[in-house]
Order: C-alpha cells, then structure tokens, then sequence
C-alpha cells in the first residue's frame, strides 16, 4: 500500500527535503553547534527510538502512522462529500484545537483561504473558538438553509465544541423546523461510547467515526480532517500520497537516511546540550501560516510534559513559536538574531510559488529603487529567506531549512507526516509520552466545576476559595 503514490498520477514524486548545515558546529561555529560526536553518540538511540516505533505500530499501536494507507475510509468519506455538496454553501466546522486544525491548515495551504474556489464547492469556515461576539456575527451571516455544521469532538464532552452545537441545534430547529433541521448537522465523534455518539444514535444526525486510537493533534491526515478540504475539491488521495512517500522515508531503520530521525535527533541535542528550549517555525508563505499553527499545538500538548526522574520532578519541552516570513523579520527577528541565543529556527520556503508576478523595472535613475526591477516577486521572497538563513548562522544560532519544490496535495501530505514522525521520536528521546495531555485535562475539569457538571463540585469548591483568597489591593 505504500507504494499506491508511486503507480498513480506522479512518475517523479517530489520530495520535500530538509538542510540541518545550520545546526552543526562546522556551520555556526563549536559554542552553540552540534558536534558529529554529540550526534554519533546519539545514534543508537535513534535507531532503537525507530525500531520500537515500528515494531510497536506493527502490533496496532500509533495507528496514526497507518492512516495514509487507509483508503477504504477515504471511499466512505468521498462518497459522504458528494452528498454533502448538493444544496450547500457553507461548511461550517465545530472544534477546536485538534478537532479543527488540521482542516484549516491543509484548506489554507491548498485552497490559499480557505474560501470558496468553485461555484459548485461550499466554503469552508473553522469556527474553532466560543469569543460569543464572532459566534453569533458568523451564525447571523450564514443562510442556514444552505449550511451544513460539522461538529468535531471524539469524546463528545469538549465544552466548547458542545455549547457551539447546542446554540446551532437550537438556532436550526428554530428556523427549518423539526423534519429538516437534522440534515444540516454531521458529527464525527467516537464511533461508539460518548455523549455525543448517544445524541446521535437518538436524533439521527448523520455521522462519521473519528478513528480509533488516534488523538485530535495526530488526526490531520484522517477522514476527519480530509472531508471539510475534499469538498473544496482539493485531491485528498494526493495528500494520502505524499504522506505515504514520506512514510516510506521514516520507516528507514538508518537514522541517518531517516528524516523524522535526523530533525528529532538535533532538536533533542540543541535542547539538551546547548541550551535551546525554544522552537521558532517560519514559513515564507502565507498559505502556511495556519500549518504553523497546527505544528506549534502538535509540538506543545506532545512534548510538553511534567515526569518524575532522579527523584524529583522534571519539566519537559520546548516552547513553539509561530513567525511568517518576510513580516516578522520586521517584528522578530532582531530578537532572534541579538537576543537570548535559546532558540532554533526552523524556515519552511517554497522554491516556485505557482505564481509569476515580475516586479516592474521603473524608476531606473534611483539605485534603491531600481535594483528590484526584473525579479520576481516569489524570487524576492527565497532570497530574503536565504538572508535571514545566513544571518542567523553567522551569529552562531542554529537554523534548520525545509524545501518544498511547490505547495501541491502532494507535497502537503509529506510535511504533515514528517512533522507527526519527528515528534513522535523527539518524544521517545525524552522518555515522555506524545499522546496524553494530563495538564489540560485539569484544566478542563475545574471549567466542569466552575459550570456546575455534576460529580465536579470538589473544582468548583476549590476555584471559589482560590477566588475569596484574592486580595483586592493587588487588584488596581
């Protein structure tokens, strides 16, 4: 199966390749560069953190890493897409964080909105946050006769996906009545336990399962996520692909020819032994800015971790930072070059942006001006990347460079799959678990307090004593 990408559309498939020269000491110099010892002692390591990811996905485990090769579900769901694109404006997704990232981020890189591209595809909105102001504009915008809402929550208790869905149920039953209001809600929840699987087994809503053993920050690449950006018309079978090609590449037992391997490796070395707890991810493109995103809650809630080691407790992760090229070399970058030498950045450049737009040779007599004509505007962009690349090493701060030839399906799909694998082993470096989020949770369950869900009147206890204990004189 994860040869389909090979004997379909693609006779030369483009790889996205990854630069490491500028996290090395023969690059950015021996006080903050890896040496080939510090990554040779690490090897071992790599391969052992590769083996028993691969045996462990063998025996079912991490079925994430299996979801390009599922193409019975991509039927299920293609068929679904064609259903829903009858009479439908607008797709409006309910979620948030994993539930909804992933979509905004693949619509954005492939799609350039997301918006709508074709008279006959419904645009897509993420309405992943409960601010009540944007909630009700976008619901009072919408002709809710022609809106479906996707609402995204595999444990079906996610507070704010369930307030979303209990104002828009209520909103539709007001305004299309008992028979045909079902019809315009599609929900992808546990496919079988949850209150929102037993809302739907008793009200009919249509449904899809979110896959089994598979977290919301690690589902990018499943029906979950690749419905909403089917409808788009974007080929999701072309991200499957890439996905699978780059499958291919981390399944490499060698660390040194293992892409996920080599990124996980120097990140885990830049932040053990030199001092790097910070991870800057900067596209020089705007389409990728939500890909960003995606990225630093992937990185976050699966390295962000608080173990007990040695006998004390240790804090675990480094803190992800989203910047999009050229505009934040105008906000950021001169923190990232004079500042704290605590971070690695990692720049993400398209070589050919499918665009030609020639900047205009005008004003010959003024040298500042006129140095610019005849480039064009995509080639002004990779040489400003370039720049910043050098000036970075230069100062002895580390770089990493990801190429992608053009933003295509295809290409998408094997950054997606990298980013998942490089975290996967980071975290398998650190002897830290990617897939729960322990912290979060606590959170979520003083909101249950605070809301009055019953069996949680111990949180609600201890937040109003946390509250009576505020002193008001350092209230000003």
């Amino acid at each position: 199966m994860a040869q389909t990408f090979r004997s379909r559309r693609r006779q030369e498939p483009e790889p996205v390749r990854i630069d490491l020269n500028g996290v090395f000491a023969s690059t950015i110099g021996a006080a903050s560069g890896i040496r080939e010892g510090e990554l040779g002692t690490l090897r071992p390591r790599l391969a052992a953190a590769i083996e028993t990811l691969q045996s462990e996905r063998a025996q079912g485990l991490h079925p994430f890493l299996d979801l390009p090769q599922d193409r019975d579900a991509l039927g299920e769901m293609l068929s679904l897409v064609q259903q829903l694109r009858e009479d439908v404006d607008h797709l409006v997704v309910l979620g948030i964080g994993g539930s909804a990232r992933g979509a905004r981020a693949l619509a954005a890189a492939l799609d350039g909105a997301p918006r709508r591209k074709h008279r006959d595809a419904p645009e897509l909105i993420v309405a992943d946050n409960i601010d009540p102001a944007s909630f009700a504009r976008l619901l009072d915008e919408l002709d809710l006769s022609r809106t479906v809402f996707s609402v995204v929550s595999k444990s079906g208790e996610t507070s704010e996906t369930m307030a979303q869905f209990l104002i828009v149920r209520e909103r539709l039953l007001r305004e299309l009545g008992a028979m045909d209001y079902v019809k315009h809600i599609l929900v992808t929840t546990d496919a079988d336990a949850g209150s929102l699987r037993q809302i739907v087994n008793d009200e009919g809503f249509p449904s899809t399962a979110f896959p089994g053993g598979v977290s919301g920050r690690f589902s990018a690449l499943s029906s979950v996520h690749l419905l909403p950006v089917a409808l788009l018309g974007i080929d999701v079978e072309e991200i499957l692909d890439g996905a699978a090609a780059m499958d291919e590449r981390c399944r490499e037992r060698d660390p040194e020819k293992n892409p996920a391997a080599l990124l996980a490796g120097v990140r885990y070395l830049l932040d053990v032994l030199h001092g790097v707890p910070t991870a800057v991810l900067m596209p020089y493109c705007d389409r990728l800015a939500p890909l960003a995103d995606w990225w630093c809650q992937l990185w976050a809630e699966s390295l962000g971790k608080r173990v007990e080691r040695d006998g004390g407790r240790l804090s675990i992760g480094q803190t992800p930072v989203r910047a999009i090229g050229a505009a934040d070399q105008h906000s950021q970058m001169q923190l990232y070059l004079d500042g704290p030498a605590d971070k690695v950045v990692t720049f993400v450049r398209v070589a050919d942006a499918g665009v030609q737009l020639e900047i205009p040779r005008s004003y010959p007599d003024l040298e500042d001006v006129a140095y610019l004509g005849g480039h064009g505007l995509g080639d002004l962009l990779v040489m400003e990347q370039r720049a910043m690349e050098l000036a970075l090493n230069k100062r002895g701060r580390p770089t990493i460079a990801i190429e992608m030839p053009h933003l295509t399906p295809f290409t998408i799909g094997q950054l997606v799959y990298l980013m998942e694998v490089e975290t996967t082993l980071v975290a398998a470096l650190f002897g830290i678990d990617p897939f729960n989020q322990p912290a979060v949770e606590e959170g979520k369950r003083l909101t249950f307090g605070l809301a009055g869900k019953p069996g949680y009147e111990d949180e609600r206890g201890e937040i109003e004593r946390w509250l009576a204990a505020k002193l008001p004189e350092r209230v000003v």
